[in-house]
């Protein structure tokens, strides 16, 4: 009979997901894994395989927690419009607050997704779970008479999402709030 879990699997995986977050795939050891999680070596091979299995796990991770808690905003039941702008703000409050870890799935794609391909899939899902959240916002933004009938809501959300990780990016790299309004400030522009 396997033994119990003498630790919270989900509680590893986020320690694991912030140290990822921060350092990035490459330049985590299977050690630094080990003094921030809290657990043994074996145990993390026990639990959830080599490094990279573990990377993987810790993104998906990231997107059932923190993309899917950022693209609520976007589901939230106030006009659709004033969601949009709300959810660009938040990033903005978000990067200035994150140390400049940016977002791990932008970091995930810059970094492996060229030449991994579990890594390329996994992300690609979560893009799309980001701009399909924008589309359907845009969608009810049409239907409440927010947006005119006639805005392609398809490209519109695809500019959302792609705009939403230039944002993160520009964050990641110490540029003022002032910088990034004006920059949402031209992204939010489209909505008129």
């Amino acid at each position: 009979m396997a033994r119990p879990y003498e630790f919270s699997r989900e509680e590893t995986l986020s320690r694991a997901m912030d140290v990822f977050w921060e350092n990035g795939y490459k330049a985590t050891s299977i050690q630094d894994l080990v003094d921030r999680m809290g657990i043994k070596r074996g145990s993390i091979y026990n639990t959830f395989g080599d490094k990279h299995s573990l990377f993987i796990a810790a993104v998906e991770h990231y997107g059932e927690s923190v993309t899917s808690q950022t693209i609520k905003i976007l589901g939230s039941p106030e006009s659709p419009v004033a969601n949009i702008r709300r959810f660009f703000y938040e990033i903005i409050n978000k990067s200035s607050a994150s140390k400049l870890r940016g977002c791990l799935v932008s970091n995930t794609v810059v970094e492996l997704a060229p030449h991994d391909k579990q890594a390329a899939q996994l992300v690609q899902n979560i893009l799309k779970k980001i701009e399909l959240a924008f589309l359907g916002c845009l969608n009810r933004a049409v239907e409440k008479g927010e947006l005119p009938a006639n805005k392609d809501t398809r490209v519109l959300s695809r500019f959302f999402a792609s705009s939403t990780h230039g944002l993160i990016v520009i964050g990641k790299s110490a540029a003022g709030k002032k910088q990034m309004k004006d920059i949402v400030k031209v992204i939010l522009s489209t909505l008129e």
